[in-house]
């Protein structure tokens, strides 16, 4: 058997991971007085009705090494080997603190870790791969290997709905925000093999349009997600609906919604976007 281990930046949704024996490794959010796991998808609604009338900015922490090693330890007691996936070690220690408590798990051959090099749904896009290998009997190395040719096309983008919670991050400017307030500028920000870009646009209409049209061809899955609810989500799903209309193979798209949670919202803000899986 291999357990598969991922942390909750993937946003796998409890019922998933329940079903499929999947260990969801959380990171912690400072946030106000308070500090808390993660948690799930569904869980966050508290969290996101203050967050978005507050001035207070959250911060996030990786998971202590202790939580690792136990659930190895666990899974080696098992005869499992254990398949471990992390959200990219450009965004976080995550993938230090997984590949430290390999080293001082019970058995280390029997732990294999991946720098996924994504985040958020694309990362959980990564975790459905694996299930569905690991329940058809590929071996670990088989499943690293197909996941490995998913990673150079896979991806998320983000529209934020406002350019104040980049600026209280201190990732843009008070002018740049201001004026990019002004003139109505919607950046997409796009993250996939380890690398953050961005794109400025003039409007969220255009800017949802822009990043339909960036759906790749070859595409496998998509995830059309929201942070925070936003009044844009139901928009980008009727332009994504009506993009997938006009696809031959709409049938083999695999199409999910998620939620993301506190500790990438801390980074963007309340936002709208699209991650996906592709073949090469």
């Amino acid at each position: 058997m291999i357990k598969i281990i991922v942390d909750s930046t993937a946003y796998v949704p409890k019922e998933y991971a329940d079903a499929h024996d999947i260990t969801v490794i959380p990171l912690r959010v400072l946030y106000k007085d308070q500090e808390f796991d993660e948690g799930y998808p569904g869980t966050y609604d508290a969290f996101f009705e203050d967050f978005v009338k507050s001035k207070v900015f959250p911060k996030t922490s990786q998971p202590s090494l202790e939580l690792f090693l136990n659930e190895y330890n666990k899974a080696i007691d098992k005869g499992d080997d254990v398949f471990v996936m992390t959200m990219s070690s450009t965004l976080s220690g995550t993938n230090s603190v997984a590949n430290l408590a390999r080293e001082e798990c019970k058995n280390p051959s029997k732990v294999h870790v991946l720098d996924s090099g994504v985040n958020v749904q694309t990362l959980f896009g990564f975790v459905m791969e694996a299930v569905e290998m690991r329940d058809k009997g590929a071996t670990v190395e088989e499943i690293i290997e197909r996941i490995k040719t998913l990673m150079p096309n896979s991806q998320v983008s983000f529209i934020p709905d406002t350019l104040e919670y980049l600026k209280k991050g201190g990732r843009i400017g008070k002018v740049t925000a201001t004026i990019g307030t002004i003139l109505q500028i919607r950046p997409i920000i796009s993250f996939g093999r380890g690398v953050l870009t961005d794109k400025k646009i003039f409007g969220m209409q255009k800017a949802m349009k822009e990043l339909v049209a960036s759906i790749p061809e070859k595409i496998k899955r998509l995830f059309i997600i929201h942070i925070a609810n936003t009044k844009f989500f139901e928009m980008l799903k009727k332009m994504v609906n009506e993009w997938l209309s006009k696809r031959p193979d709409r049938d083999k798209i695999e199409v999910y919604e998620g939620e993301v949670g506190p500790v990438t919202a801390s980074h963007v803000g309340p936002a709208i976007g699209l991650a996906w899986n592709c073949e090469q």
